[in-house]
């Protein structure tokens, strides 16, 4: 008699994205042989290495909203058990909630996590049966066991970073097919950001000490793409060279295994400017082939950039140094913001002239943002400076929405120059020019064994721009110019030069969306109808430094008196939570009652656990101190307080 085991439950992993008709979202490259490609951005790596942590008793599928549009009502697909849903930035809140009810609806268990998830919780309590706040290597498997046994938590939340040796290889298999329709695979090699910009928020998801992925695994999953069909790898760290030493490793690495293949991948991360001043870490880079990083210049003025607290930047001569990545062959693409309280409206001629001069082939400039929860965004809601439109486009057309008062010049000041600079930017001859200076100014060549492209290919390339960029005779001439030239003084560089083109041309399509409906968005502006944010400030401004005082003491105390150690940033999380509560937004400075008041607390958050008051030798007292000033632990602290006190409400 034939025995049947019963299904195993099945999975959907919903990688939250845009609305597919808004082509912004789509990169245009060249490929020599196929011509122009319209790829997505980036391939999933949060659904695939959630997919690597799932047990075998479980079937799990991948759905990318960017590669196959955004699921709908009346999609197609089949029941699942779970479906969990990963938002990367806020801007896809909409739609994530929309997913929320859709899966429920269906009776599945609908689950969500991400940094857009982690930075702001209570933004989607109520839409799903459970959130994972910060990062899921132990808390994904921890759900599904709890799912399986019948009873899960409505949050799991990770407070102590893992180690990266528990991230797995990702589940590539899972999209094997769909790979060579990305621009861009993607490898994880660091988490975490030494600096401390007053904008991002980085430190608060990640921590500030940055921890490393096996080199080993970091070329396994470099050969994982290249066997797939990948062209190109997005290292996705939000600051590839935070340890030196770490990265030379990785370089020393990807180097031989780039030049073995076939077609060597092309590569791209995030970095800051420190690259310029290590010449090892610069000619390893180009040697592995990075033909672009992402550069936070932000500003050329150094007013500005101590107050964006870009410390690393102030020290720098910015234009000698970015002359000097370039001479590698290694193009930047320059980011860069307006708006800080130091602009004023020269600031984006000022801007345009030196991002000219410096010959960036790739350039992107934003008005200044407050995220939630950054030093920036405490700053001007302290200031009463924070406020957003009353009627916004944004949710359904993308347009752009400001939070932040300016203080140099108005809003509608604000938002002219900007769209007036990006536009100035993004023109063929002003993109052209900065192009022809990158390449000429390249003088250590990358030693990279790229195939030779004939005349016949970037003709093909100028045909089809022509006809799908709707290029005028005199832009098409540009075009052709900039490449004729590179043909005579570089040809090896022509791959570099096309991939930049293209690159603008993706921007001047991100511009055509940005600004649809601009008129609109400034009548509104003009208008002054503005809500203020007026989400209170729950944590003292203090009473972070404070705590890096008191907080050995608390780890200590913890570590001695719990049953199980592992307990200590759980334990430590409820006893600041409560510390905060009790003594609100008066707290100015740490006094004896409050330190008699954190002893109390300790006890009873041992108690609750089964502990009970201990002892502990000299010597291991002075290394659980130790551990508690560097495991990056109180930062973690910081945030989760933050989180756990917005969700109670004004």
């Amino acid at each position: 008699m034939a025995s049947f085991l019963p299904p195993k439950p099945r999975i959907l992993l919903v990688q939250c994205g845009p609305d597919r008709r808004h082509v912004d979202r789509e990169t245009e490259d060249f490929d020599p042989e196929r011509g122009l490609v319209k790829r997505a951005t980036m391939t999933p790596l949060a659904c695939a290495t959630l997919a690597a942590l799932t047990p075998d008793g479980f079937t799990v599928d991948i759905w990318d909203e960017e590669l196959h549009g955004q699921l709908r009502a009346d999609t197609e697909l089949a029941d699942y058990d779970i479906v969990g849903v990963s938002v990367m930035y806020s801007a896809l809140t909409y739609q994530a909630r929309f997913l929320g009810g859709l899966f429920r609806d269906r009776g599945a268990t609908v689950v969500a996590g991400g940094p857009a998830v982690s930075a702001a919780p209570e933004d989607y309590r109520g839409f799903f049966d459970a959130l994972f706040v910060n990062e899921a290597e132990r808390t994904w498997p921890r759900f599904l066991e709890d799912w399986r046994g019948g009873e899960y938590a409505p949050e799991y939340r990770q407070i102590d970073k893992p180690s990266l040796s528990e991230s797995p290889l990702p589940r590539w298999d899972a999209i094997a097919a769909d790979l060579p329709r990305y621009a861009w695979g993607s490898v994880q090699t660091t988490r975490g950001c030494p600096f401390d910009c007053s904008f991002c928020d980085v430190i608060y998801l990640y921590g500030r000490k940055q921890r490393h992925k096996p080199v080993e695994q970091v070329l396994e999953e470099v050969r994982t793409h290249a066997a797939l069909g990948a062209e190109g790898v997005f290292f996705a760290d939000d600051e590839f060279i935070g340890d030196a030493a770490y990265a030379k490793q990785v370089l020393a690495g990807l180097v031989p295994l780039n030049r073995a293949l076939p077609r060597p991948l092309r590569f791209f991360t995030q970095v800051t400017m420190n690259l310029s001043r290590d010449a090892a870490l610069l000619e390893g880079m180009a040697d592995a082939n990075f033909y672009t990083v992402v550069l936070g210049i932000e500003s050329f003025d150094p007013a500005a950039l101590k107050e964006a607290q870009k410390h690393q930047n102030v020290r720098a001569d910015l234009v000698g140094d970015l002359l000097r990545i370039q001479a590698h062959g290694i193009g930047p693409r320059g980011s860069f913001i307006v708006g800080f309280d130091h602009d004023t409206p020269a600031v984006f001629d000022s801007l345009y002239a030196n991002i000219q001069r410096t010959h960036l082939p790739w350039v992107v400039v934003a008005p200044l943002q407050a995220p939630r929860g950054t030093k920036l965004w405490t700053r001007l809601r302290a200031e009463g400076r924070l406020a957003t439109p009353r009627k916004t486009h944004a949710k359904d057309r993308g347009a752009i929405v400001l939070n932040v008062m300016p203080l140099g010049m108005t809003r509608p000041q604000l938002l002219e120059g900007f769209r007036d600079l990006v536009e100035q930017l993004s023109t063929w001859d002003a993109a052209c020019e900065r192009i022809r200076g990158f390449i000429a100014g390249i003088q250590r060549p990358p030693q990279v064994n790229e195939p030779q492209w004939p005349e016949a290919v970037t003709d093909r390339f100028l045909r089809e721009a022509t006809a799908a960029w709707a290029l005028t005779p005199t832009e098409r001439q540009t075009l052709g110019d900039t490449l004729a030239q590179v043909r005579r003084t570089a040809p090896g560089m022509l791959p570099r030069a096309v991939f930049f083109l293209a690159r603008n041309q993706n921007e001047r399509r991100r511009h055509e969306r940005l600004f649809t409906d601009f008129d609109a968005v400034l009548a509104a502006e003009r208008q002054g109808d503005l809500v203020p944010d007026t989400q209170p400030v729950y944590v003292p401004a203090t009473f972070a430094t404070a705590m890096r005082d008191v907080f050995p003491d608390l780890f200590v105390r913890l570590s001695r008196d719990l049953p199980d150690r592992r307990d200590v940033p759980e334990a430590s999380r409820d006893v600041l939570v409560d510390f905060v509560a009790r003594w609100g937004e008066g707290f100015q400075m740490l006094q004896p009652q409050h330190h008699e008041f954190l002893r109390e607390l300790c006890d009873r958050a041992v108690e609750a656990r089964g502990g009970q008051p201990g002892t502990l030798e000299h010597q291991e007292e002075q290394a659980l101190r130790t551990q508690a000033r560097r495991t990056g632990l109180l930062e973690a602290l910081l945030k989760d307080v933050r989180d756990e006190l917005a969700s109670w409400g004004p």
